[in-house]
């Protein structure tokens, strides 16, 4: 197929490569909510994966002695409070990975919300997304599963939220007995954090890792911060095994953390190798691919 008949961010029949095959070492959770597939990748650790629509998001609810972490709310489709109320009853603290659409679509239904403090997100918070500006994320191609019953798909907005707590790189998140650790890693979005459990040797990437196509290329987006962000990364997985990503699949070995900053390095070198190119809508990108991941950014 060439570069002008395809789209190197929204393959067609994206859909064929469900279900992905990662996700049956895991327990499948039965819930009333069909838009979800809920597992329990580890006995306190639950993934929330919403397959339906072409980003594939995935947040956790994570548990502690005291309260319930809840890393990201979704895109909105689905009814993200009840499902939370159904395998909870501890009170919920939401932690942003960052604030893009599909992370916190769902936020205002939560009465504690935990935001990374930056202007980008500061400015999220306050204005969400109004429905020209998200209603693509539900046109032809893009989503594949019925929507959710009482699900309105032309009235959909991201409603603006209330933070509780901004926070900063190095704060920690108290759950009781469980503590999650908070650094900054920007690239994909200036606010984006990652959250480090030491003693489950867990560690959750939000959108700076996952395993597909990873955008440094959008207007948030910044590939010398994505390589300092893997720098940091790195140093740090002598303290986890096991990456949480907010896309796609879960539970992915640390080992791919390396090659990608090995590669996003040659990138900015002019060393990257062969690429894929198309003009998206304005904007000329290249496409990198590797073994589980590919990076795509703007050509020089």
């Amino acid at each position: 197929m060439s570069d002008s008949q395809e789209d190197l961010i929204v393959p067609r029949k994206w859909h064929d490569a469900l279900p992905r095959e990662s996700w049956k070492q895991f327990e499948r959770v039965g819930t009333g909510h069909s838009w979800f597939e809920v597992y329990r990748v580890t006995t306190d650790v639950y993934a929330l994966y919403e397959p339906g629509q072409f980003q594939e998001v995935i947040s956790y609810l994570v548990l502690g002695g005291e309260r319930a972490c809840l890393v990201d709310t979704g895109f909105g489709m689905g009814d993200m409070r009840g499902l939370v109320d159904e395998l909870t009853d501890l009170p919920i603290t939401v932690v942003n990975t960052h604030t893009h659409v599909d992370h916190v679509a769902e936020n205002n239904l939560f009465d504690d919300v935990a935001v990374f403090d930056h202007p980008f997100a500061r400015e999220n918070a306050v204005t969400g997304r109004d429905h020209e500006s998200v209603k693509r994320s539900l046109s032809e191609g893009m989503v594949w599963k019925p929507l959710p019953e009482g699900f309105n798909a032309d009235m959909w907005y991201i409603p603006p939220f209330r933070v509780t707590r901004w926070l900063h790189d190095g704060d920690t998140v108290d759950l009781g007995g469980r503590t999650l650790e908070v650094h900054h890693t920007p690239g994909h979005s200036p606010d984006s954090i990652c959250l480090l459990d030491r003693e489950a040797r867990l560690f959750w990437t939000g959108d700076i890792f996952y395993n597909a196509p990873l955008y440094v290329y959008g207007a948030t987006a910044d590939l010398d911060d994505f390589i300092e962000s893997y720098r940091k990364m790195v140093a740090l997985s002598r303290h986890y095994n096991w990456l949480l990503p907010g896309h796609n699949e879960t539970y992915v070995d640390k080992e791919v953390l390396a090659r990608v900053f090995k590669t996003a390095e040659d990138i900015r070198a002019g060393e990257g190798g062969e690429y894929r190119e198309q003009d998206r809508r304005g904007t000329v990108i290249h496409r990198y691919d590797r073994e589980g991941f590919a990076i795509i950014v703007r050509a020089p």
